[in-house]
């Protein structure tokens, strides 16, 4: 799998455009089959969260907020819960915390419909949590070396496995600058390996290369869930174990 090369000021910024929008729609204004839906759960190892994001078509489109005859609830180990609104940033989605994290947890997600009586009902189910067990916190590598990744592996056929390295420098003004790579659908197998001397943003002049750099490896297992055929083309639903790594270290010189 050829992994994509990623600053981290490229990162952030797609994560806060891609599916974002200012604007906002009230529910009751918008058809059930216009409704595009992010649906997810996930979970660092105690807790989980559910979390829905809804918008008008697409995950472009509108904010939508919920109007007081719809409302979003989830279940999950007997327990179900009405989901709250969040507003974060420029997004807006709905959120409930459950006290557990085991694999296998099913939960359900219902988008109940006041004025229509409809019920939309997302399945999703936690897969395999991990550890992250290499590389090792106050680790050192050079920046020629290579960065052994090793975890605790997962033989499921329903799930993928994603990474992300990134590697926070100091530049020559002392502020942190960023680089990093992601790789996608990786083998479960415990182990990978990233060679260092492919990260071009390690020899970037700008960097102040008499300042050891940190890295943090950040994994996710994801399986996706079933979603309720009703809501709009491209919706999704998936259920995430996320991990980050200790902290380590990386010298730009010997």
């Amino acid at each position: 799998m050829k992994p994509i090369k990623l600053s981290a000021c490229a990162l952030a910024i797609s994560a806060l455009l891609v599916g974002c929008s200012t604007s906002t729609t009230e529910s009751e204004n918008v058809k059930t089959e216009a409704i595009w839906a992010d649906i997810y759960v996930t979970s660092q190892g105690e807790s989980s969260r559910v979390i829905a994001e809804l918008n008008v078509s697409s995950r472009n489109g509108n904010n939508i907020q919920l109007s007081d005859k719809d409302k979003l609830e989830a279940s999950a180990a007997g327990v179900t819960k009405d989901l709250k609104q969040d507003d974060d940033f420029f997004d807006i989605d709905y959120r409930a915390t459950f006290n557990t994290a085991q694999e296998n947890t099913q939960f359900t997600v219902r988008f109940v419909r006041g004025e229509t009586n409809e019920i939309l009902e997302t399945s999703l189910k936690l897969p395999a949590p991990l550890k992250i067990i290499t590389p090792q916190k106050n680790q050192s590598f050079f920046r020629k070396e290579t960065v052994e990744i090793n975890w605790t592996p997962d033989d499921a056929t329903d799930t993928a496995l994603d990474l992300m390295l990134t590697i926070t420098c100091k530049n020559n003004e002392g502020n942190n600058t960023s680089t990093g790579t992601t790789v996608r659908s990786i083998d479960d197998d415990g182990s990978y390996s990233i060679n260092l001397e492919t990260l071009d943003g390690l020899v970037d002049p700008q960097i102040n290369s008499k300042k050891a750099c940190e890295g943090e490896v950040f994994m996710e297992r994801i399986r996706y869930g079933v979603l309720d055929s009703k809501f709009a083309d491209s919706s999704r639903a998936r259920a995430i174990q996320e991990r980050y790594s200790d902290k380590f270290e990386v010298r730009l010189e010997q």
